[in-house]
């Protein structure tokens, strides 16, 4: 679209708040300094030419489009929204440009466009993933509002803090996420010891545990998140109750030039974020879990009519990065490398295993060898 409608239309990308935190590593920033890293990363690995604006932490831009997760707006010379789409769309674009601007003397296909996409690594074998064990999470969970407190280094390793709904009323389940920022290219330095978080003593509050220590690795560095999980039990809290997090840990750079052990503190309240997004482990795990089923005919490429009704095309958005309307092996494994650190998506927060089924020929069997048993019995008799 840009190479068609480039002279006469200005493009821009906004950078807003992380709506899906976790994909590709990349956990939301605490300052304005870190979202521009944020974009620069995504100047790096995208190569893109069309100019980047950055959203104000207060998240202005977003509020005020409307807080549209992949939103699309076309503005007249005069500031006036003549377009918007709650969900950006190529051939929706293009349809509204040629009725606005006219149409286009050339057509730009998206194979026709060097793409550029780079995900990096640490690059150095003793550096570890999926070596920490995951834990079972309640159902339901939302982003609580914190404050990180200051501190003397960076926030190497970020924390996000979660609850089961209600948790205002004075009770439910409290999920603390530790994850390293991959803008800072660092490690967990796990000979200096493990992931501690120490919560503080809060009015009316009562916690299942006030110290909590991550579980040991064999691994002497690794990249994986650290999770918590305690209770809450009150009889009553008051909004904007809060208590604080001091989280203790040590990293390295992943170039093994220095390393830090840090202590730093954030305050939680209890109350909800409303531009906190979601993890893949709960939206985007819940839609795409199936993926490896979608491809019913088996002849290795995903189209349309194989994926689920009503979110068929919000889900080829994702997987198509070729734009040529169909999923290949190739585009759902490079997909599939946002999760869990290249291993794939696991089940969603709160899913239970599935017990197997008793298998019902066995209960045939003996209900035969039953009968048959009565009527022996009967013989002798």
């Amino acid at each position: 679209m840009y190479q068609d409608y480039r002279d006469k239309v200005r493009f821009f990308y906004v950078y807003k708040a992380v709506e899906h935190s976790g994909v590709n590593g990349f956990v939301e920033p605490f300052n304005i300094e870190e979202r521009l890293k944020h974009v620069a990363v995504a100047k790096d690995r995208l190569q893109t030419e069309i100019p980047w604006l950055c959203d104000s932490m207060e998240n202005d831009v977003k509020a005020f489009f409307g807080g549209a997760p992949n939103g699309e707006f076309v503005i007249d010379l005069n500031g006036k929204i003549v377009r918007k789409r709650f969900w950006s769309s190529a051939d929706t674009l293009r349809s509204d440009l040629e009725e606005l601007v006219g149409k286009s003397s050339t057509l730009t296909k998206p194979q026709d466009v060097k793409t550029v996409f780079r995900v990096e690594t640490a690059g150095d074998d003793q550096i570890a993933s999926g070596v920490v064990s995951e834990i079972e999470l309640p159902k339901g969970l939302k982003k609580l509002q914190i404050e990180p407190l200051e501190s003397e280094h960076p926030f190497f390793a970020k924390l996000r803090v979660e609850a089961t709904p209600k948790i205002n009323r004075g009770a439910g389940q409290i999920h603390l996420l530790l994850s390293l920022d991959p803008i800072y290219k660092m490690h967990w330095n796990n000979l200096a010891g493990n992931v501690r978080i120490e919560l503080s003593k809060a009015e009316k509050l009562k916690l299942s545990s006030e110290s909590l220590e991550s579980e040991s690795v064999d691994a002497k560095a690794d990249i994986d998140p650290r999770r918590f999980l305690v209770s809450l039990k009150s009889a009553r809290v008051a909004k904007g109750n809060s208590f604080v997090a001091k989280v203790i840990y040590h990293v390295c750079d992943d170039a093994e030039t220095v390393c830090f052990d840090i202590e730093q503190e954030y305050r939680i309240l209890l109350n909800y974020d409303k531009d906190g997004g979601t993890r893949p482990g709960v939206f985007m795990v819940g839609m795409f879990q199936d993926i490896p089923g979608w491809d019913k005919d088996k002849d290795g490429v995903i189209t349309l009519d194989e994926l689920p009704v009503g979110n068929a095309q919000l889900i080829m958005n994702h997987l198509d990065y070729s734009g040529d309307g169909v999923a290949d092996k190739e585009e759902v494994e490079r997909f599939l490398k946002m999760f869990n650190n290249g291993n794939g998506i696991g089940k969603p927060d709160g899913a239970k295993e599935k017990e197997p089924k008793e298998d019902s020929s066995k209960e045939k069997d003996s209900s035969k060898e039953k009968d048959s048993s009565r009527e022996e019995s009967s013989e002798s008799n």
